[in-house]
Formats: C-alpha cells, sequence, structure tokens
C-alpha cells in the first residue's frame, strides 16, 4: 500500500514538472514572439525570474533619433502603442523598462508583471521597490531644446523645470517634483503621478490595485533676477501699494489686491490670478499654457500708501478685544481665544490648532488639508493680537493704529496714522517720518509732500459699571462671585457659569462639571473671574465728593467743584483747571508747559454727600 502511494506521489511530481515546463514553454514563445514584434527582447535570467514571468525591455533609442530626447538622469522607453507618442522618459538614470511601456525599474533589476514591482537580479531574489510611473509629459522635441526653457513658476518666486511640479518642503521653500500636475505628499519630502495618492506608511503611491514608487523632490531654483521685495509696487490710482515682485490686480470690490507673481495676469473672477505668460481657465480653476496648467493663487488686498508696514490698518477683527493681520483667518484657539491663521477665509481645524485652504477639510487623524485627490500639509495657528486702545490719558483714548494728538482744547483727538507726527495747530497729522508744514498744509519728507490729515476727537475710556460701588476694565463682563461681590470676566458679553467663578464667551454655555464652554460641537476651556475694582468718588470733604478720575477744586464760593482730569491743577481764579503738570496762566486763559500751551477747562459743581 505504502509502495503504491510512493508511485502515485511521483507520478503526480512529474506530472506537475511536465505541466510547469509546457506552460512556461508556451509563455515565453508567445511572449518572445510578441517581444519579437516590438523589436523587444526577452531575458530570462534564472528560474525565479522565469516563474515570475519576469519580461524586461530594452531601452528605447529615442536618445539617439533626432526628434526625440529626454532630460538628464532619465531613460528613454518605448511608450505604450495606445500612447499619442513613441517615447515615454523614465525619471531614473540607465533605468529598465517594463514590456508595458508604462512604468520601469531601476538598474540592475527586472520587472515583475504579475505582481507590478521591481526585482533584483541574482540568486536570492528579492522585491526592490514598487515600480516607477513614466511621464509622457517628460518627453522633449529637438525643436523644442532649440527654444528658451520654460520653467514652473512656484508661490515663492522660485521656479521648477519645465514638465514638473511645485511642492512646498518642510522648510517652507519648494522643491520640484519631476512629474507634471503631480500629488504633493505629506511629509513635505516625495511625491506621486497625477491621479495617485500617497500611502506615507509604506512609502509609494497608490491608485486603485497599482502600486508604484513614490519620487523625491528637488530643491527649485532661484530666478537669475528678482525685484527687491523691499520696493513697493504702487498701484494705479496711487492709493494703494503691493511688495515688490507682486502685481496689482483689480479685486470684485473695486479695491486692489496683490498677486505674488511679477507681471502676473489678472483673472477675471476679481479673486485670482496667474503666472506671467499663462492664461486663466476660471471653469476649472487652474492657470494655463499650452498643455501645461498650474493652480491659480489667491489675491491678498493690497495695503494703503500711507500705511505704516509695522502696523496693519485694516487688520481682521476677531472680536471685540482680538484682531488678526490682514489677509488672515480668525480661529479659535482650545483656550477660548483666537488664533490667526496665515491664510485668508482658511478652515479652522476641530483640533482648534491647525487650519486649512478655503475649500479644503482637515484630516486631524493624518494632519492634512484634503480636497478631493489633493492633499496638502496643514498649518499652524499663530496667536492673535489684543486689540487694545492706544491709551492717551486715564479718561481718553483712540483706536488701535491710531495715534493721540494733543487738541487746542487740551484734551486729546486721535489721528489715523500709527506713531503719526502732531502738527502744532492741533488740528492736523502727518505720517511717521514726515513734518508739518502749516503753513502749506502738507507733510513733507524730503521731495515728497502730502496732504496732511485731520484730527478726530479721542474716545472717553469707561470701565463696565457693575453697580454702584464696583466695575470692571473696558472689554470685560461682570459677573457675580460667590461672595455675592462682583468678579470681572476678560471677555467681552461673557456667559457667567453658575460656579460662581468662572465665564465662557459669548454664545457659549458652561458645562460646569466637565469645566469647558460649550457651542455646539466647538468646546473651549473655560476662564477664571477676577475681582471687580470698587469705585468710589474723590471724597472733596464731609459733605462734597467727585465722580472717580476727577480732582476736587475750590470755587470762589468756598464751596467744592470738580474738574474732569485726576491730579489736575486747579487755577486760582476757582473757576478753570489744567491737566496735571500744567501750570494757569490766568492773563492768557491756558495751560502751560515749557512750549506746549493749551486751553484750560472749567470746573463743574461737585456732588453734595448726604
Amino acid at each position: 500500500m505504502r509502495f503504491q502511494t510512493l508511485q502515485m506521489s511521483c507520478l503526480k511530481i512529474v506530472l506537475l514538472h511536465c505541466f510547469i515546463g509546457i506552460a512556461l514553454s508556451v509563455n515565453a514563445i508567445s511572449l518572445s514572439e510578441k517581444s519579437s514584434n516590438q523589436n523587444n527582447v526577452l531575458y530570462f535570467q534564472s528560474h525565479e525570474e522565469t516563474l515570475q514571468l519576469a519580461l524586461t525591455m530594452t531601452n528605447g533609442s529615442c536618445q539617439n533619433t533626432s526628434a526625440f530626447f529626454c532630460s538628464d538622469n532619465y531613460t528613454c522607453c518605448k511608450a505604450n502603442p495606445q500612447s499619442k507618442v513613441p517615447f515615454v522618459c523614465c525619471p531614473l538614470a540607465e533605468a529598465v523598462c517594463c514590456p508595458d511601456g508604462m512604468h520601469c525599474c531601476p538598474r540592475g533589476t527586472f520587472c515583475d508583471m504579475i505582481n507590478r514591482r521591481c526585482y533584483s537580479k541574482g540568486e536570492n531574489v528579492h522585491i526592490i521597490q514598487y515600480w516607477n510611473y513614466m511621464s509622457p509629459q517628460q518627453l522633449k522635441t529637438r525643436e523644442k531644446a532649440k527654444s528658451v526653457p520654460k520653467t514652473v513658476p512656484c508661490a515663492d518666486g522660485s521656479q521648477c523645470p519645465d514638465g514638473s511640479t511645485c511642492c512646498q518642503l518642510a522648510s517652507g521653500g519648494y522643491g520640484c517634483c519631476p512629474l507634471v500636475q503631480a500629488t504633493c505628499c505629506a511629509d513635505h519630502v516625495h511625491c506621486c503621478p497625477n491621479g495617485y495618492k500617497c500611502d506615507l506608511s509604506a512609502g509609494t503611491c497608490v491608485k486603485g490595485l497599482d502600486v508604484v514608487a513614490w519620487s523625491v523632490k528637488q530643491p527649485a531654483e532661484k530666478p537669475k533676477k528678482i525685484q527687491k521685495l523691499t520696493e513697493s509696487v504702487v498701484c494705479p490710482g496711487g492709493q494703494a501699494q503691493c511688495p515688490g515682485g507682486a502685481t496689482c490686480c483689480k479685486l470684485q470690490s473695486g479695491d486692489y489686491g496683490c498677486c505674488p507673481y511679477v507681471n502676473a495676469v489678472c483673472c477675471s473672477d476679481g479673486l485670482h490670478c496667474c503666472p506671467n505668460g499663462y492664461r486663466c481657465d476660471v471653469d476649472q480653476g487652474e492657470c494655463k499654457k499650452g498643455d501645461s496648467s498650474v493652480q491659480w493663487f489667491l489675491k491678498v488686498l493690497a495695503k494703503p500708501v500711507s500705511e505704516n508696514v509695522e502696523v496693519g490698518l485694516n487688520s481682521v477683527r476677531c472680536d471685540d478685544t482680538w484682531s488678526c493681520p490682514d489677509g488672515n483667518t480668525c480661529c479659535k484657539l482650545a483656550s477660548g481665544e483666537y488664533g490667526c491663521c496665515p491664510l485668508p477665509r482658511a478652515t479652522c481645524c476641530d483640533d482648534h490648532i491647525h487650519c486649512c485652504p478655503n475649500g479644503y477639510t482637515c484630516d486631524v487623524s493624518a494632519g492634512t488639508c484634503n480636497k478631493g485627490n489633493d492633499i496638502v500639509a496643514w498649518l499652524s495657528k499663530q496667536p492673535a493680537k489684543v486689540v487694545g486702545d492706544v491709551q492717551c490719558d486715564d479718561t481718553s483714548s483712540c483706536p488701535d493704529g491710531n495715534t493721540c494728538c494733543k487738541l487746542a482744547s487740551g484734551q486729546y483727538g486721535c489721528c489715523p496714522l500709527p506713531k503719526a507726527t502732531c502738527c502744532d495747530d492741533h488740528v492736523h497729522c502727518c505720517p511717521n517720518g514726515y513734518t508739518c508744514d502749516v503753513s502749506a498744509g502738507t507733510c513733507n519728507k524730503g521731495n515728497d509732500i502730502v496732504a496732511w490729515l485731520s484730527k478726530k476727537p479721542a474716545k472717553v475710556v469707561g470701565d463696565v459699571q457693575c453697580d454702584d460701588t464696583s466695575s470692571c476694565p473696558a472689554g470685560n463682563s461682570c459677573c457675580k462671585l460667590a461672595s455675592g461681590q462682583y468678579g470681572c470676566c476678560p471677555l467681552p458679553k461673557a456667559t457667567c457659569c453658575d460656579d460662581h467663578v468662572h465665564c465662557c464667551p459669548n454664545g457659549y454655555t458652561c458645562d460646569v462639571s466637565a469645566g469647558t464652554c460649550n457651542k455646539g460641537n466647538d468646546i473651549v476651556a473655560w476662564l477664571k473671574k477676577q475681582p471687580a475694582k470698587v469705585v468710589g468718588d474723590v471724597q472733596c470733604d464731609d459733605t462734597s465728593s467727585c465722580p472717580d478720575g476727577n480732582t476736587c477744586c475750590k470755587l470762589a464760593s468756598g464751596q467744592y467743584g470738580c474738574c474732569p482730569l485726576p491730579k489736575a491743577t486747579c487755577c486760582d481764579d476757582h473757576v478753570h483747571c489744567c491737566p496735571h503738570g500744567y501750570t494757569c496762566d490766568v492773563s492768557a486763559g491756558t495751560c502751560n508747559k515749557g512750549n506746549d500751551v493749551i486751553a484750560w477747562v472749567n470746573k463743574k459743581a461737585a456732588n453734595i454727600v448726604h
């Protein structure tokens, strides 16, 4: 019985070997015939390679033709018969061309057409990498070579060779992916062919069942000539300006925006722009030049010509307390405060840390921004700046970005420019660095002469009054403490929590059990209240007092009057008063401090204390 079983086993082995031999012979004949018809050579390097049906096609000879060629460090391969071009370029030097006319493998390997991989040659057969995708767009003609080499412009002013794609590097600069309309991987190092997705864990490019090796980006080149960014470009009309190297483009609002390219093409949608030489495809949302296309760019609002670069007058207001620079987007942080995303109309991510470009969605688990097959790295928000009025003195202030200037009355006015020059007429002001020519009514800086500006009255600073005895700073909210007294929540129109200790931003509800502020799916940390300050009138004597921030001054009647200035100087006429540090000139009716002469102030009757 054992002998019969052994005979059957031997017979099966013989038949199996015969079947394999016949199959391999048939495959070899059919493949060699197909290969010879396409001027290809079939190599069977080893038994393992034969089992894998490995086909190695000789490199195409387009390098020796007068019509076509590939760039340096590329290999020319014969294209798939269905392709519109006779040759394609493999992004590897001295590569092995695969017989499908679409893929290639590194030198010293062979193509595994079944498993779509590159294997090493030799005794120990092992996988080298997933194969590379060959781009027909890399193929060039001799006629094109005679013309000026084309480049693909990147957003930072650098450029990549024609047929490449600009991809942002981890450094913030741009690298060149050697593929047309490539997918930039989120690791800021690699890229994949158009239509493929980056598999960061496997280090490959995936499209359905097709897996190819990803490419490494090369640093982009800086143009030989680039306009200095310190030289501003003044837009038509002379009222707005863009940074050097940018182009002024009209926005939908009629104002000017700045496109980050020299001599750019302004798109008709009033929002986007394209590099010089490209045309705007508004329907597709991209810039086209022949068969080449690049993404278009969003314009940034231009700045007023008179604006100081260091201070943005057109800052984005988040709420009554916070603001972000122009061209940014306000996004809530986990603390409940605001951060600034350095993109206009950005998408704020749910982690309260990152943000994505407009139209993209946040993939918090992957740390990327997604829009269809387009995946880009997300950005971190920057802390927003506190919107604080410019404090002139204890009783008056000007809006952020203004300058406090004394008026003829002795009170303060607001010049609508940062760090402005206050003119001696106590009415006008000039931009920073300019001098006032009062006789001509102009602002001068060398040969540059501009019209001066009129000041506006400063607003009186008032604390938020909680009750008759306590108040909170401007921009705060009064909230009751457990003691029954008031505390100050450092947010305007805040929600006071029932624990009498914490508060939440306006529109949020307090979750006392979790210690958070909730608004739908938005959850932020709550804030602690600060004790309110006690409001006390200034006591003149046992029978009269003045409001907080005033000074008691004797009237001619012997009673007290109130000067609406803190620590004021009471004038000897018993009617007027001057600011602290000034002396009264009763004969002239002014307040003097060195060469500074201002009008004095009338006292008001004090309150009778009951």
